[in-house]
This record gives structure tokens, C-alpha cells and sequence, in this order.
């Protein structure tokens, strides 16, 4: 008996020792289950705060007001009183000081103006940027129907500026100002934005060539966002990061981050409000600039050059070429004017260059060169017409007809001589040596107007016809005599919203490419041709695109509306021609002899 129950004893305590074990054993792996939800769950939120974050940085590159790239949020409680806004007009610089700047230099080193009173609760709001300006869209920003003007300043390195200022049609108020400066190595573009005439907002960044740059864009360096002429934050971004200061934690940062916050607050606010003076102030004049040569050109030096007003046939400017056989002029902006430029030498045929525009917005003419005949040289050249069509270079307009002008882009004066065009685009006309105007003319196309240089050693010209352009849709067509030279065209619309480009490759011995723009009356377009092939082979300082008597012609349904010529003796690989605003064809005539490092420039 003893023996059965020592051994049942021992039965029941090994039982309860399996039975705890059993417990043991689930209960470890109860808890590993749960352990291992909470490390799920911990990585899934982690996770979520991070993309949040990495969503608020992305926001904080796109879209000024919205910005956030710290994890401390910003603090919501509002001062116990708001700070006084500061009135409009009380950033009015001496009348002495915007003399001086109008006749031709602006010291940004000069203190004029003062940040304003620093208070941490001071936040900045977004009355204009989001106004005027459409991340999402940009062909609708209501900045692109602004009026727009466009003038150039020296600073005292000799170097210079360039103001774009777009006023409000509306309510005639200054909102933003564009600064490109050139460095010499690079341009330093800067856009400022006002609210009543109260600094609000800035960006900063640098380019090679002066192009629209999307505003989301990490190329823009700088980001400044002011509120009663204090600097409440600043975002810097490199290389795709971005460091973020707040005047809220102005307390927490080093002596040296508070020395450099306190610099670019009084650099930026001193600067705003000089520019904000003197841009809107200066008068908008446009630069003519060429050369003239002889029927062997030759620079004549010492020709009168003459500037008319084609209206009334008033003199406007006089000048004479150097040694090069090179002229400049600045004329007075205009929206309801054209002008005619003749250039006249002693022993040399005078020559015409007509239908000169200088908008408002304008920057410079490039006038294409003029080639001056001998008086006493009567010797006549089968000049040889080869015209095709502009948006397939391989179909030929035949049957056309040809009137010949005295001068370049000459359509009115007197026809010295008529002929026609053959089934293959070509046709012969005797001409003697000098500068002159082509009119071709077929029923499905619009009129075109060829310039036709005569020499002793160039005795042809090369046409691209456009077919008839549709309402609201403008066509350029860039053409060049030199092949195979590879230059590639293209439209840039504000923030890059659309790059187009011709559908015709120029690569082989086509020398043409035309584009279409079909929505310029709401976006703002820049027009650009570039030397692909140097571009290509890194030779930047090429002089293949400026030799190549390259053309762009632009029309719309009203037929040509403008001719630009390639700068003469410029190395560089970028031309930017002209620009689409407002539905209004302005010239720019920039040339740039570097490219940033992207696939606007280095691809097709």
C-alpha cells in the first residue's frame, strides 16, 4: 500500500510538472507571438512617420507654403498680438539714388534699407507665391498674363544685370522681379516676390543659360520667406537635401548659423527693396547690333548706319561701324512700331534692313549681317533658289512664284525682278552682287521671305516654305546653309511644363527643323536653338551655329510675324532667339557658351 501511493504521489507530481511545462511552453510562445506584433507594428509606424516626412520634404521643394522639413513642427500658438504690417511705400528709395541707378550702375553694397523688428512668432504667410504662380499647372499661373518688362542694368564690377518685372495688369502692382546676373562663370537668377509693395518671398539659384527652371525644381538653392521685412526661415538645398532654419529656433543654433542668419536677412532685404526701386523705374530700351561687309566680305569700317522709324520715316539713331564693320544702337521700346536699319558707304550700294521690332520686353536684335555690292561692279550672277517645305525639308514647292526686292526682309518696296520655281523647289534669277529679299509665294503656304546674299563666291540661297498655320498656333522654322551641321530646336514653356521639339531630325544633310506651339496664349514659351554636335563633343566655345547664316523665321495665322538672324562672331553652343508672351513675339537674342548638366541641353 505504501508503495502504490508513494508511486501515485509521484505520478501526480510528475503530471503537474508536464502540465506547468505545457504552460510554460505556451505561454513563451504566446508572448513571441505578441512580441513579434508589437516589432511589426513598431516598423510599420516608424515606416509611415518616415514616408510622412519624406512626403513633407518632397512638399517642401514643390510648394513654398507648405513647406516643412524638420520633424519639430512649427509652434501653432499665435502671438498674443499680431505685428504691425508695415504700409505700403515705406520702402521708397532717395530720388538721388534711383538717378544714379538710371543712368546705368546700382551698388547693392550701399545699406539702404533695414530688416525690421525680430520677434520668433513671427510666421510668414503666403499672400502671393500660391497666387500667382501654379506648381501643378504651370501653363495657368497667373503670372504668365502679367505685363512684363525687361531692362538691363550695370553694377559697379562691369558686370550686368537684368531685370524681368511683371506687374499685375490689374492693379498695376509689382509682384515679382526676376534678377539674372552674370558672374562671368555663371548666371545668379534670383526671383523676388512682393505683396503690396513688402517683401514676401525669394528663390535663388544658378544657371549656365537662362531658361525656365521648374519651381519645384532642387536646382533652386535658396529659399527665403520673410514677414515684416524679417527673415522667418530659410531652406537651403544641396545636392537634393535640404537644411531648414526658423527664427522659432533662432536661440537654438551656434553664434557662427545666427551671424550667417542675421547676414542674409539684411543682404536680402537690402538688396529686395533696391531692385524693387530701381527695376520698375528704369526705362526699357531694345540693343541693335550687327556688322557690315563688302561683296568680299570685308569689314567696312566707317559706314553710317541710320535707324527709321518705318511709320513716318523719322530718323531715330545714327552710328558709324569700327574697324570690324561692327555697330550697336539702343532705341526706345515700342508695341506699335517697327524700324529699318540702312547702312551706306562711299563706292558701295546702300543697303536696307526692314521690319525691325522693339516691343516691350525686348532684349536685343541681332541684324543680320549686310553685304554692301560695289557701285562700279554691274557683273550679273545666275543666283540659283532652292525652296522646300519647311515641315518635310524632302518635298520640294514647286511652281512657286518669285519676286525680288532690293534689301533684306523687304515685302513692300519695288519688284527689280520676277521668276518661278520648277517641279524640284529650284530656280535661276541674274542678280549683281549685294543684299536681297525673296517673296515666294504657292496657294497651301504662307509667304515666304528669303534673304538672298549675292557675292562673287556665294551665288545661291536655300527657302523652307510653311504650309498655312492654323488660329491660336504659331510655327518656327530654323534653317542654316552649312551641312552637316547638327543644330537642334526647341520651345521651353514656363517651369518646363512642355519641351517640344521638331520631328524632323537636322543630323545628315536636311537643314531644317520647325516647331509647333499650339497653346502660346497661355503659356509663356522661350525658343532655343542649339549646336547639338559641339554640345555632343564638349566643344563649348564653338563657332560652327554663328557661321552657319542660321535663320528662324516664326509664323501664325497671320503669316510671318518675325525673323531672327544667329549673332555674328559669338562661340557658343546655345542661341536663345526669342520668346512667346502674352501671346506677343519679343527678341532675346542671348548666346550662351556653356550648358548645365542635364538632359535639356545633352539630349534631343
Amino acid at each position: 500500500m505504501g508503495f502504490k501511493d508513494n508511486r501515485d504521489s509521484r505520478s501526480r507530481k510528475e503530471k503537474r510538472k508536464k502540465d506547468r511545462l505545457t504552460v510554460t511552453i505556451i505561454g513563451v510562445v504566446i508572448y513571441s507571438i505578441v512580441l513579434i506584433a508589437v516589432m511589426v507594428g513598431s516598423y510599420i509606424a516608424v515606416k509611415a512617420i518616415f514616408r510622412n516626412y519624406d512626403q513633407k520634404t518632397a512638399i517642401a521643394d514643390a510648394e513654398p507654403e507648405e513647406v516643412t522639413t524638420t520633424p519639430t513642427p512649427v509652434p501653432e500658438a499665435e502671438p498674443e498680438s499680431e505685428p504691425e504690417e508695415i504700409p505700403a511705400g515705406s520702402h521708397e528709395m532717395d530720388q538721388q539714388e534711383i538717378d544714379e541707378a538710371q543712368e546705368g550702375v546700382v551698388d547693392y553694397s550701399k545699406e539702404l534699407f533695414k530688416p525690421g523688428k525680430r520677434t520668433k512668432k513671427l510666421k510668414w504667410k503666403d499672400t502671393v507665391f500660391s497666387r500667382i504662380e501654379n506648381v501643378r499647372e504651370p501653363a495657368e499661373a497667373k503670372v504668365n498674363t502679367y505685363d512684363y518688362k525687361r531692362v538691363s542694368v550695370r553694377l559697379p564690377d562691369n558686370r550686368s544685370s537684368e531685370y524681368k518685372v511683371y506687374t499685375d495688369p490689374d492693379t498695376k502692382a509689382v509682384e515679382k522681379i526676376t534678377e539674372v546676373y552674370n558672374s562671368g562663370e555663371m548666371l545668379e537668377v534670383v526671383d523676388y516676390y512682393y505683396d503690396n509693395g513688402n517683401i514676401n518671398y525669394v528663390s535663388e539659384y544658378k544657371a549656365f543659360i537662362d531658361n525656365p527652371v521648374n519651381i519645384s525644381s532642387t536646382k533652386i538653392e535658396s529659399r527665403y520667406y520673410f514677414a515684416n521685412d524679417c527673415l522667418v526661415r530659410y531652406l537651403y538645398c544641396k545636392d537634393g537635401e535640404a537644411t531648414d532654419y526658423n527664427v522659432y529656433d533662432i536661440d537654438t543654433y551656434s553664434k557662427g548659423t545666427v551671424d550667417q542668419y542675421d547676414y542674409l536677412e539684411t543682404d536680402m532685404i537690402n538688396r529686395a527693396y533696391i531692385v524693387y526701386n530701381v527695376a520698375p523705374s528704369l526705362k526699357e530700351t531694345e540693343t541693335l547690333y550687327g556688322y557690315v561687309m563688302d561683296e568680299f566680305s570685308m569689314p567696312m569700317e566707317d559706314a553710317k548706319i541710320v535707324v527709321r522709324s518705318e511709320s513716318d520715316g523719322s530718323t531715330v539713331a545714327e552710328s558709324v561701324t569700327d574697324g570690324d564693320g561692327y555697330y550697336k544702337i539702343v532705341i526706345d521700346c515700342t508695341d506699335d512700331e517697327t524700324y529699318s536699319v540702312t547702312a551706306s558707304k562711299d563706292t558701295l550700294t546702300d543697303v536696307g534692313v526692314y521690319g525691325i521690332t522693339a516691343r516691350f520686353g525686348s532684349g536685343k536684335y541681332s541684324v543680320e549681317p549686310i553685304y554692301m555690292g560695289y557701285t562700279n561692279n554691274v557683273t550679273t550672277y545666275p543666283s540659283q533658289f532652292v525652296v522646300r517645305d519647311a515641315t518635310d525639308p524632302n518635298v520640294p514647292l514647286s511652281g512657286a512664284g518669285i519676286m525680288i526686292r532690293r534689301g533684306l526682309n523687304n515685302r513692300t518696296g519695288e519688284v527689280m525682278q520676277t521668276g518661278a520655281l520648277d517641279d524640284n523647289g529650284t530656280g535661276t534669277v541674274a542678280l549683281t552682287s549685294g543684299s536681297y529679299t525673296a517673296e515666294i509665294s504657292k496657294g497651301g503656304y504662307e509667304t515666304l521671305f528669303m534673304s538672298v546674299i549675292i557675292r562673287p563666291d556665294h551665288q545661291f540661297a536655300i527657302g523652307f516654305a510653311m504650309p498655312d498655320v492654323a488660329e491660336n498656333t504659331y510655327r518656327a522654322v530654323v534653317s542654316w546653309e552649312s551641312a552637316p551641321l547638327d543644330l537642334c530646336a526647341k520651345a521651353i514653356s514656363s517651369d518646363q511644363g512642355r519641351v517640344i521639339t521638331s520631328p524632323v531630325d537636322s543630323l545628315g544633310l536636311t537643314t531644317a527643323e520647325c516647331v509647333t506651339i499650339d497653346n502660346a496664349g497661355t503659356d509663356d514659351y522661350r525658343f532655343y536653338v542649339t549646336d547639338f554636335g559641339s554640345i555632343s563633343t564638349a566643344d563649348v566655345m564653338s563657332y560652327n551655329m554663328t557661321g552657319s547664316c542660321a535663320y528662324v523665321d516664326v509664323y501664325n495665322s497671320d503669316g510671318l510675324i518675325g525673323k531672327f538672324h544667329v549673332p555674328v562672331a559669338s562661340a557658343g553652343v546655345v542661341w536663345e532667339a526669342f520668346e512667346i508672351r502674352n501671346n506677343k513675339l519679343l527678341p532675346i537674342n542671348s548666346y550662351f557658351y556653356a550648358v548645365d548638366d542635364d538632359a535639356l541641353w545633352k539630349t534631343k
